[in-house]
């Protein structure tokens, strides 16, 4: 069900009025969900090998995790300032609350495959296809959005809760855009400024996917870019939002 929908279904049953309802959706945002499997097209992939350029080290103490191919990103999919083309790797610690690093490779560059260093804690990730369809996310207080929808219409703190309910899709592995708030507590999660900042998107991998090291049930982990950095497609500059289960 589109999150939207299952927005309206919930509040509906709370007797939030229809225009109150419509309103607060103003701030609903297109999210690229990466799903292990759908009908969807490949975007990418998780593990095996990255591919780096010439010159571009392999993170020290990193793990691989997952390649996004830009140009394969189905229309409309997210609102963020992305390059049509290229490639995106995406390298975490192995720590259920890692460091991370995201590296463009611009279409067109030359790249070797490499492979994989020998530590204590490094192995290749099983690789597999991630497919890209466009799903939807609302933000938890309106504070989150850049977008301004006026004057409160109703009880904020009524959406606040129904948002935390909402289900998605468990088959999401990795979502591009959005909004910081998915992490359910720890760590820092939010833009110091929804104006000023971006979030590049989250992955979440578990012990199973990643290896010794993430959590067992799961490690979410997240990339933030200023504006301008996203702009100047500088993405060795983006911080990490990280958050686990358990």
């Amino acid at each position: 069900m589109d999150l939207r929908d299952e927005f309206r279904e919930a509040a509906r049953k709370r007797a939030v009025p229809e225009d109150a309802i419509e309103w607060w959706l103003q701030l609903a945002r297109p999210v690229l969900e990466l799903h292990t499997r759908c009908e969807g097209p490949v975007v990418g992939y998780f593990g095996g090998k990255p591919a780096l350029p010439e010159g571009v080290d392999w993170p020290a103490g990193m793990t691989y995790l997952a390649k996004l191919d830009l140009s394969a990103i189905p229309a409309g999919s997210h609102d963020i300032n992305l390059p049509s083309d290229g490639h995106l790797l995406f390298f975490s610690e192995p720590d259920i609350t890692p460091e991370a690093e995201v590296i463009y490779v611009p279409a067109g560059t030359p790249v070797t495959e490499r492979e994989l260093e020998e530590d204590s804690y490094h192995k290749e990730c099983e690789r597999f296809p991630l497919y890209g369809v466009r799903g939807w996310d609302l933000p938890f207080d309106r504070e989150d959005s850049a977008i301004d929808i006026g004057e409160s219409r109703y009880d904020e703190e009524v959406f606040s809760d129904i948002k935390w309910y909402l289900t998605g899709d468990n088959d999401t592995l990795a979502t591009i855009g959005g909004y910081t708030d998915r992490a359910t507590g720890g760590g820092e999660h939010g833009l110091k400024s929804p104006e000023e900042e971006t979030l590049l998107g989250y992955l979440f991998v578990d012990e199973r996917l990643g290896g010794e090291g993430f959590c067992r049930d799961g490690t979410m982990v997240g990339w933030i870019l200023d504006n301008e950095d996203l702009a100047g497609r500088r993405f060795d500059r983006a911080r990490t939002v990280s958050d686990f289960n358990g």
